[in-house]
C-alpha cells in the first residue's frame, strides 16, 4: 500500500487522537495536531482517500473518521513511535521484579497483570509456542456426583486440571487404576508417543474409564496449542468508546 508523506502524518496523528481521545477525529482537529500547513479541503481529500483504502470509516453518528482494524494495523507496524522516559527506564528491572521465575504458568499471568497496570487497557500474553509437550503424572480425584478432576503435569512443571462429566459415579480405586495405567507409560513422553503407546492396551481398560483416558489425551494435546492469557479486562470500562456502548462492549467480552 503505497501512501505519500503526508497520508501517513495524517493517518498517524488521526489513530493517536482516537486513542486519546477515544471520539472521531475530524479535519479541524487533524490540522491542528498533525503539524501539517495544509487547508482544510485538502485533509477532507486525504481522508476520504484513505477511508477508500479502507484504513479509517466514518461512524453515522459523527463526521469524524475512527481507525480501522487495517489502519491500525499499518499505524502499529510502519508509523508507531516511542518516546523515552524514566518509566521506559526503568522497565526492565521492574519485569525482573515483578515476575515471579517459579513456575511457567504463574510467570505468564504475572505478565498479563503487569501489562495491563502498564497500559490501563487489559493485557494479553502469548507464551511460546511448544512443539512438544513431555508428560511426567497424571491424576484423577473424585469430586461430588458424576464429576472428576483430571490433573496433568508436564516435565517442566505446568500444572492443568480440567472436569471430566463421567456416565456413573467412580470410586477413587477404579481412579487410581486408570492414573496408574496411564503413569506406567506417559512418563517422559509426549502425547502423540503415549497414544501410540497405548493403542493396544487401551482395548482392556473398562468403557467407563475411557472417558477418562480420552479426556487426559485432550489436555495433552490443547497443551501443544497457542492459548493466551488475559488480564484486566475492567480497564476496557474507562474507554469512551467501549465503556459508552453496552452492545458493543458485550461483543468484546
Amino acid at each position: 500500500m503505497m501512501l505519500n508523506d503526508r497520508s501517513h502524518i495524517l493517518l498517524k496523528t488521526l489513530v493517536e487522537r482516537y486513542i486519546a481521545d477515544g471520539h472521531p477525529v475530524g479535519s479541524k482537529a487533524l490540522s491542528q495536531y498533525s503539524g501539517l500547513d495544509v487547508s482544510s479541503a485538502t485533509i477532507r481529500n486525504v481522508m476520504a482517500d484513505l477511508e477508500n483504502l479502507g484504513l479509517i470509516a466514518s461512524p453515522h453518528t459523527s463526521a469524524g473518521r475512527i481507525p480501522t482494524a487495517q489502519g491500525y494495523r499499518l499505524f502499529v507496524d510502519r508509523l508507531l513511535t516511542t518516546q523515552g522516559s524514566t518509566a521506559h527506564a526503568a522497565l526492565p528491572e521492574l519485569l525482573s521484579t515483578e515476575l515471579p521465575n517459579d513456575h511457567p504458568q504463574h510467570s505468564i499471568a504475572a505478565a498479563s497483570q503487569l501489562l495491563s497496570q502498564l497500559t490501563h487497557f487489559a493485557g494479553v500474553v502469548t507464551p511460546p509456542r511448544r512443539s512438544e509437550v513431555l508428560l511426567k503424572q497424571i491424576e484423577f480425584l473424585p469430586l461430588s456426583d458424576k464429576r472428576v478432576l483430571l490433573i496433568l503435569v508436564t516435565q517442566d512443571g505446568e500444572v492443568q486440571n480440567r472436569i471430566v462429566q463421567t456416565e456413573r459415579i467412580l470410586g477413587i480405586n477404579e481412579l487410581n487404576d486408570a492414573a496408574h495405567f496411564l503413569n506406567r507409560h506417559c512418563a517422559g513422553k509426549t502425547i502423540g508417543n503415549l497414544m501410540q503407546v497405548l493403542q493396544q492396551d487401551l482395548g482392556q481398560v473398562k468403557r467407563e474409564l475411557l472417558e477418562l483416558m480420552n479426556a487426559a489425551m485432550q489436555m495433552g494435546q490443547d497443551l501443544s496449542h497457542d492459548h493466551m492469557v488475559i488480564a484486566g479486562e475492567h480497564q476496557l470500562l474507562g474507554l469512551n468508546d467501549f465503556g459508552s456502548n453496552m452492545r458493543q462492549m458485550r461483543q468484546l467480552f
